[in-house]
């Protein structure tokens, strides 16, 4: 399983993550939300998540809304690195 994590805005605060087998859309499951800042939101991923040993996270905050707009490919070739 994977876990893709991303941020949407230049203040840092509108924040997602997508939960996913194959990087398709619309079979992943994916949670957007405001948080005051990058800690508060990885915080919470700590709390929604208790043990993230079993997820391969892949993390896409420093790339911001760029990251919208990879394709499965792209997400699949990050995860391998």
């Amino acid at each position: 399983m994977y876990l893709v994590l991303y941020c949407h805005n230049i203040g840092m605060t509108d924040f997602s993550f997508f939960e996913t087998e194959d990087f398709d859309r619309e079979e992943g499951y994916i949670v957007r939300g405001k948080w005051p800042n990058e800690q508060a939101f990885r915080d919470y991923l700590k709390t929604e998540f208790d043990d993230m040993s079993n997820l391969h996270v892949i993390d896409l905050i420093a790339q911001g809304k760029d990251a919208e707009q990879y394709s499965p490919d792209e997400l699949m070739r990050l995860s391998l690195a």
